[in-house]
């Protein structure tokens, strides 16, 4: 087996794991594989929009994902494209990622959170 077809293979376990992840997430409501999250549960009050928007994240990296271990595979696109393709997905995946938890936590109060009391 030559090198871009295992890195085709690479990719498309890629795609299926983060397919998984954003089934179990989103459809399911597994939200405690989230591991902020699971954390720190009372940080988000909404956790089934955090659930959806990081199932729905999970569910495009991976379909993205998985186009371009198909398209590697086919040889319809070389390994620098590959690279490109896999590249920015993994930075939109990041970004998403954050975005969603930050979109979705409550904010501490302004004063530092709760007071002391003596």
């Amino acid at each position: 087996m030559d090198e871009a077809a295992l890195g085709a293979w690479g990719l498309g376990l890629a795609s299926a794991v983060l397919l998984a992840l954003g089934w179990a997430i989103g459809v399911l409501g597994k939200v405690n594989l989230i591991n902020n999250y699971r954390a720190h549960p009372e940080r988000y009050p909404d956790a089934q929009g955090l659930g959806r928007w990081m199932g729905f994240t999970l569910a495009a990296g991976g379909a993205s994902f998985g186009v371009a271990a198909m398209a590697a595979g086919a040889s319809l696109i070389g390994e620098d494209g590959v690279g490109i393709w896999s590249g920015a997905t993994a930075i939109a995946l990041v970004a998403l990622s954050l975005g969603g938890i930050a979109r979705y936590r409550r904010m501490p109060a302004a004063g530092g959170g709760e007071r002391k009391r003596r």
